[in-house]
């Protein structure tokens, strides 16, 4: 398949998704996507998609908490 953004190859691989839900930040692991292996850009079956948007409704205990740093861009 090809990158729709920049035409590099892409691959299917786990990746690491960040949900921003109100405040706060869901990281869900290990999602199956189709990624460009030059620029990023990713793509998700309907499937997986219905997966993450149940699983951020329903908020079971996840697997380990991370501490995350936030810094303000100020110019």
């Amino acid at each position: 398949m090809e990158c729709l953004v920049c035409h590099s190859e892409m691959v299917d691989r786990k990746v690491a998704v960040d949900l921003r839900i109100g405040g706060e930040l869901l990281i869900v692991e290990r999602v199956p996507a189709t990624a460009c292996t030059h620029c990023g850009e990713r793509i998700f079956t309907s499937e997986v998609t219905r997966s993450l948007q149940t699983l951020a409704k329903q908020r079971k205990t996840p697997a380990r908490t991370v501490s995350i740093p936030v810094f303000s861009f100020n110019t």
